[in-house]
């Protein structure tokens, strides 16, 4: 589906102001009325726009005028989260309400072929429309990508590199497919719906297997030149103590990450590692309290390095552990913070709890999959 930039100009009109009227489209955005009235004609058979109700008529009297209103459910989008030990599949109309929604396994994942098939049995569990009612599949996926090619070059919790997910299951599914990182996705979600919505200049923080960022400039979010801006998990907070990783995890998320708390309670005690638990009873055993503490140390070093230099006005922290463990994570950033950031710098910025939870990431998948096309 190929819109020109003048017919998504008068769609990003009426979605952005709900009810309006052909008229006034034209004051808006500065068409003459016959060309906005077939522009709006256009939608209407397509079934994008519809017409409403009437409004009121101007001081001068005369017919009331049609408004219009965008129609979300005209198309469709299939997003997925495919995180480090689960995904998430699901069905969203153009607004983000939830049609069908359902969960798998990605521990095991040992090869491409394996991810390929469970992405597809993932789509074609919630794909339950007509294809061509799909505007696209987007999915996030837990490592770096390019936003100009869409190839995902690393995923360290299934260790695969140069991974061609988009041109595969576009020739697998016929349909238009976007990739990108997870933890961009989040915050794509979280200024849409979430608890960053209207924000300036936001650090989205994830905080699960890995650990991730996301930044929110001037209203968007910001890739960088490649697509990679946020990888704070290879931020180093402790040199020369901190040492290159050798197993795709970055320097951070050695010191504070589900992957490194996992392998080094798991080394200590010789069992495997339920972290519920373990944050359950953090203040009661004095071990995991000493391991989380430093590990949020250097989370706030890291944060405090991130609101020198980007000057945000909203931290968000989101993620399995960051959004069930906020409360304990903010107790124990927070110190730290206060002893390495000025006061006039720290006490302007604002920290919150995510809002979206673990539909973060697809719920910034249907953003995405959309914004290029009808945003």
């Amino acid at each position: 589906m190929n819109f020109t930039k003048t017919e998504i100009n008068v769609l990003k009109t009426v979605r952005k102001h709900g009810l309006i009227s052909r008229a006034e489209i034209s004051r808006q955005i500065g068409l003459s009325k016959p060309i906005v009235s077939k522009i709006v004609s256009q939608f209407v058979s397509l079934g994008a726009l519809v017409e409403k109700k009437r409004g009121l008529s101007s001081k001068k009297g005369g017919k009331k005028p049609i408004l219009l209103s965008f129609v979300p459910n005209f198309k469709y989008i299939v997003a997925l989260d495919i995180g480090g030990t689960k995904m998430i599949a699901a069905l969203t109309d153009l607004e983000g309400k939830i049609l069908e929604k359902t969960n798998f396994s990605t521990k095991g994942i040992k090869n491409k072929e394996e991810l390929f098939s469970l992405v597809e049995t993932g789509i074609n569990s919630v794909l339950q429309i007509p294809k061509d009612k799909v505007l696209a599949i987007s999915m996030g996926v837990p490592g770096t990508v390019s936003s100009d090619d869409q190839v995902v070059h690393y995923i360290p919790s299934f260790d695969l590199r140069n991974i061609y997910l988009a041109k595969e299951m576009e020739k697998r599914f016929g349909l238009p497919v976007r990739v990108a990182n997870d933890v961009t996705l989040n915050a794509l979600g979280e200024l849409w719906l979430g608890a960053a919505r209207g924000s300036k200049n936001m650090f989205l923080l994830s905080l699960g297997t890995g650990t991730g960022g996301a930044f929110v400039i001037n209203g968007e979010v910001y890739e960088g030149s490649h697509g990679m801006a946020g990888e704070v998990g290879y931020m180093i907070t402790s040199w020369p103590n901190d040492q290159a990783s050798t197993n795709g995890f970055g320097s951070l998320e050695s010191w504070f990450s589900g992957y490194s708390f996992e392998k080094t309670f798991g080394n200590l005690t010789g069992k495997k590692v339920n972290l519920k638990e373990f944050f359950a009873s953090h203040k009661e055993d004095k071990m995991f309290r000493k391991v989380l503490t430093k590990g949020c140390e250097h989370l706030a070093v890291a944060l405090g390095n991130i609101i020198t230099l980007f000057d945000p006005d909203v931290i968000v922290i989101t993620g399995g552990i960051g959004y069930n463990q906020y409360e304990t994570l903010i107790e124990l950033i927070l110190p730290t913070i206060r002893k390495i950031v000025p006061e006039e710098i720290y006490q302007r910025v604002t920290f919150k709890r995510a809002l979206l939870g673990e539909l973060g990431v697809v719920l910034g998948a249907v953003y995405h999959g959309q914004t290029e096309i009808l945003l």
